[in-house]
């Protein structure tokens, strides 16, 4: 099984593997292998990959020839299965969590059963992304199933997790356009694009378009983004700046701090500073929705009113909340150019490519022919005498409208 996220620009792959057991033939186990191999082949570099499971396998407290991927810490004596996990992990650059901590044996089995105690569950990641790796260790009162102990990773996935930039733009504060400014803006349209009466009709168009937009932008105003894209700080003034600095500098203060004593006063110092800035957010977002309510129910608010809910359906469009797509490799796209790429290749396709499509199905007969020849198992008699047993007394009809039960 394989589960994609996508936490913030990071896309994570967790694969979550169960290896046949002793018992079976080589041939499955083969064929187990060949399955995971493509499944992780699969996989971009730039994925972070998790690949768990019960393998089925000892790897022992022995890494002779496999220092690579194997830790030092292990339990047990290895195995043939142990061998072919740590071959995989050879192949494809993978370490074994399970080997890099030293713990108790209680913390390293994974697997108990019978008065046994074995270690056949295990995680790997790619050895690039060691400096990730915190710690791990099993659970020995927990369990994932009657025998299995629960397995605990800490992984950092990102020191600094950075949002997607989104690239905005100015925009006309056509909403201004009333009042006085309404014959402001009309004797300036008309006084700058009276010279552009004459010449080429293209040429004409171009320089009063550029006139209007730019009267319109000295006359009404552009919007601006002081708030560095944050849609909920629109709230913000000058009072809850104070208290978050206030509240950040008592944070550094503490982190820097080394004396217990002077450490416990930062403490309070914090959680005060702390309070006092929510308490301020709290205030000026209240002051601020008080007014907007009240600026609503005038005549003058009726415009906000539409633009509420212009934005609100625009939020709740597809298009407007796509942020990754899957490639044609299967990979996740989450960058806003790939994304746009992968688009414009898609359509492409689809509108080029259907003369071909057409000539490919021209022969439907052809076509429904190879798909009868599939095999497909009969019904027999005795499943559909079972399957009306099962259902109640006169609950089904046929299409003569009698029931079952009368004619059975």
């Amino acid at each position: 099984m394989v589960l994609r996220l996508v936490l913030g620009v990071e896309v994570v792959v967790v694969v979550c593997a169960y290896a046949p057991h002793v018992g079976l033939r080589d041939q499955e186990k083969m064929e187990f292998w060949d399955c995971l191999n493509g499944v992780v082949r699969a996989v971009s570099r730039e994925e972070t990959i998790f690949v768990g499971g019960d393998f089925n396998g000892h790897i022992g407290k022995d890494g002779d020839g496999f220092q690579i991927v194997y830790g030092g810490f292990g339990f047990g004596d290895r195995n043939e299965p142990g061998r072919d996990l740590l071959d995989f992990a050879v192949a494809h650059d993978l370490g074994i969590l399970n080997s890099f901590f030293r713990k108790r044996d209680s913390n390293l089995i994974t697997f108990t059963s019978g008065g046994r105690n074995t270690q056949i569950d295990y995680l790997l990641m790619r050895q690039h992304d060691r400096r990730r790796w915190r710690d791990y260790k099993v659970i020995p009162g927990e369990t994932a199933t009657a025998q299995h102990h629960l397995l605990v990773a800490d992984v950092v996935l990102r020191e600094k997790v950075s949002r997607m930039e989104r690239k905005g733009r100015s925009r006309i504060r056509w909403g201004n356009l009333k009042g006085t400014n309404i014959t402001m803006f009309k004797e300036k349209v008309i006084s700058t694009t009276a010279s552009y009466l004459v010449g080429d009709a293209n040429q004409m168009w171009e320089d009063m378009a550029a006139s209007i937009t730019q009267v319109a932008k000295e006359t009404l105003g552009v919007t601006t983004s002081r708030t560095n894209g944050n849609k909920e700080s629109w709230w913000w003034n000058e009072d809850v700046q104070s208290k978050i600095k206030d509240k950040q500098q008592s944070l550094r203060d503490l982190l820097r701090c080394t004396n217990k004593g002077e450490r416990w006063r930062l403490r309070e110092k914090y959680k005060n500073d702390r309070r006092e800035a929510k308490k301020a957010v709290t205030e000026a977002k209240n002051t601020t929705y008080r007014r907007m309510y009240a600026r609503l129910e005038t005549k003058e608010g009726e415009h906000d009113m539409f633009k509420i809910a212009k934005a609100r359906e625009r939020r709740r469009q597809d298009l407007g909340v796509v942020k990754y797509i899957k490639g044609e490799d299967g990979r996740v796209l989450i960058k806003e150019q790939d994304i746009k790429q992968r688009w414009q290749n898609y359509f492409n396709s689809l509108f080029n490519g259907r003369q071909t499509n057409q000539r490919e199905t021209d022969n439907h007969a052809a076509q429904r022919q190879q798909r009868n020849n599939s095999y497909c198992r009969g019904i027999t008699q005795g499943e559909v005498r079972r399957a009306l047993r099962k259902m109640g007394r006169a609950k089904a009809v046929g299409l003569d409208n009698i029931p079952i039960e009368a004619w059975k």
